[in-house]
């Protein structure tokens, strides 16, 4: 049929370049047919039929595939080939694949159902700023021969396209919501700045117009880690187009036509689907492969703590944080992390069998976990400073770290007033700003020192958090994303022995929550 359109539209005096654009097909395709005697097209033809192709080694098997499921993609047909054979690749790539199972969807007259749904293209933001999430549902076979509906959840990084998916057997909850989050976070290695939802009962009460409401698990966990919100009017997928094709995707590439026999293994096959295809394959949108660009960008997510769901019972009594950064209990002290302490910080002790957890009295963060000490007078824990590198003399790391900053002058009156204000840790001090040249740019470095001497920040654990600031800064300037306000953010203070005076931010850091 292309054939003879072709050759019709030679005859009317088109050209190859208006063939193509009206057939809708490639000029080179016009090109190959264009001059082509009719004889040489027929033998084609038949040579082209008598030529065994490479994927015909599966071809029963994609046949079976879609006569039982017709509305069977040909990336998720591939996908099961490759799974099926347990190959890192085939003889024949997606593409030539794709034609092969048009051609047969042809031969033996099998339509595949269209389904379509608009969305709208958002602007690209920088790297660690946004990620978003979304749940959906999908009813599977079981080896009995039933259906059984499996709930998801997606978290997709908006940036790099990296996904996460995670299934259970339930509708999800606000404490398996919450749960799905730390997975999501664990699985990224951090967080980013901002997450876009939908409006959903177990995220939220009502929209209130405009005043969000969350559920109060959520608002906990949320507070906990101080991320941003965005919340999506109802029915509003333009907001959330990524994350919406992440879910379609996930449902259609790897769910749709599995049996489920456990939700455990269900899991497991489709964090290897992920590996193998969800995210190593080339993004359509943005044409590059989305684990190839997460390995930047997650130098970029922020740093996850612990959170715990054990409840203490009414009658448990909160535990004061001691200035040594321990908690006392039954006559031993336990640690936590150095910089928790602060006037009248509380927490609470779960106790679960031989372990301890310590939790934050207000947020649910979960400090520590120690094994239960039966007897008394004991210190629980391992010491932060341990790590410690005493291979030099504290002489000897300043000198090697003035060497890094390359006679920049703002450096010596620096170290002088961090030895002045912290003598007791100043070796820890130069560890840290020396371990900096080994995970930023130097030239960033350098930035984030005139950043804290003009501000007045004397601590490495605030030089390491301006780092991060100034790289946050230099990205949205490459890339030009929406204005966000120029600040340090909460989650990159810290990583210091005393906990500094943190004011001096104030102007910098006037908190931005969205809610859509």
């Amino acid at each position: 049929m292309t054939y003879e359109k072709i050759q019709e539209m030679k005859r009317n005096h088109l050209t190859k370049s208006q063939a193509s654009r009206r057939l809708g097909i490639d000029r080179k395709t016009v090109a190959k047919y264009w001059d082509m005697p009719p004889e040489d097209f027929a033998e084609a033809q038949t040579k082209s039929k008598k030529r065994k192709k490479k994927a015909d080694e599966y071809r029963s098997y994609v046949v079976s595939c879609l006569q039982k499921y017709p509305d069977m993609t040909a990336a998720q047909l591939y996908d099961w080939i490759l799974e099926k054979t347990g190959k890192a690749r085939l003889p024949f790539g997606q593409r030539s694949f794709r034609s092969y199972v048009n051609d047969i969807r042809k031969e033996y007259e099998i339509e595949k159902p269209e389904n379509t749904r608009q969305y709208e293209a958002v602007e690209d933001l920088p790297m660690g700023a946004q990620a978003q999430v979304d749940m959906g549902e999908i009813s599977l076979e079981t080896p009995s021969g039933r259906h059984k509906k499996v709930y998801g959840f997606g978290m997709v990084m908006s940036h790099s396209r990296h996904k996460f998916i995670l299934w259970q057997e339930r509708p999800f909850t606000t404490a398996t919501f919450v749960q799905a989050h730390i997975n999501a976070f664990e699985f990224f290695g951090g967080r980013p700045i901002e997450l876009v939802y939908d409006q959903d009962k177990v995220l939220a009460v009502s929209e209130n117009n405009g005043d969000i409401i969350y559920t109060e698990g959520f608002q906990s966990y949320q507070e906990a880690l101080g991320f941003d919100i965005f919340l999506c009017h109802g029915s509003d997928p333009e907001s959330k187009g990524r994350i919406e094709a992440v879910i379609k995707y996930a449902k259609n590439n790897f769910a749709r036509h599995r049996i489920l026999t456990d939700i455990d293994s269900f899991n497991e096959d489709c964090i290897a689907w992920l590996a193998r295809t969800g995210n190593a394959k080339e993004h359509e949108t943005t044409k590059k492969i989305p684990a190839e660009v997460f390995e930047v960008e997650k130098k970029h997510l922020i740093p996850v703590p612990g959170y715990s769901f054990a409840k203490p019972d009414e009658q448990s009594i909160p535990h004061q944080v001691r200035k040594d950064n321990t908690v006392l209990y039954k006559g031993n002290r336990y640690r936590v992390p150095v910089g928790t302490y602060r006037k009248g910080k509380q927490v609470h002790l779960i106790i679960d069998e031989d372990m301890v957890s310590i939790i934050d009295v207000e947020t649910g963060v979960l400090y520590a976990k120690h094994p239960l000490c039966t007897g008394k007078g004991e210190l629980i824990g391992e010491s932060s400073r341990r790590g410690r590198d005493k291979s030099k003399t504290i002489l000897q790391l300043e000198s090697d770290v003035k060497e890094l900053f390359c006679g920049d002058t703002m450096i010596d009156p620096y170290l002088v007033r961090i030895h002045r204000e912290k003598t007791r840790y100043y070796r820890d001090q130069l560890g840290v700003i020396r371990q900096l040249f080994d995970e930023w740019d130097a030239d960033l470095i350098r930035k984030a020192l005139a950043y804290c001497v003009e501000h007045e920040i004397y601590s490495a654990g605030e030089l390491k958090s301006a780092v991060a600031y100034v790289s946050t800064l230099e990205d949205e300037k490459e890339n030009k994303p929406k204005a966000i306000n120029p600040r340090l953010p909460i989650q990159y203070r810290g990583d210091d022995p005393i906990l500094p005076d943190l004011s001096i931010y104030e102007e910098a850091m006037e908190r931005r929550v969205v809610n859509g």
